[in-house]
């Protein structure tokens, strides 16, 4: 699993929220919430596996996610399991 550094996760702790584009659907960002948790950054869908974006995701395209002026490429994995989800969760 790639790793953000130190200044990106700052970043991600301090907005709560950030536009995601995905390779299917570049022109239309969606805004979400993002939770970063033992240095590691969740995304969840509101709408579960019928948002568009989760959709898009789940079928293994990159991203974008937007903040704070940036704009970082990422890749989604699926959360590694109960302790990972309940992590996500607190924060």
């Amino acid at each position: 699993m790639a790793k953000f550094d130190a200044d990106t996760l700052s970043d991600l702790r301090d907005v709560q929220e950030v536009a995601i584009r995905t390779e299917k659907h570049p022109a239309s960002p969606v805004v979400i919430w993002v939770v970063v948790a033992d240095e590691e950054v969740f995304v969840r869908s509101v709408r579960g596996s019928k948002g568009r974006w989760y959709r898009d995701l789940a079928t293994g395209g990159p991203a974008e996610l937007e903040f704070a002026g940036r704009r970082l490429g990422v890749q989604a994995l699926p959360a590694g399991g109960a302790h990972s989800i309940a992590r996500a969760s607190r924060e």
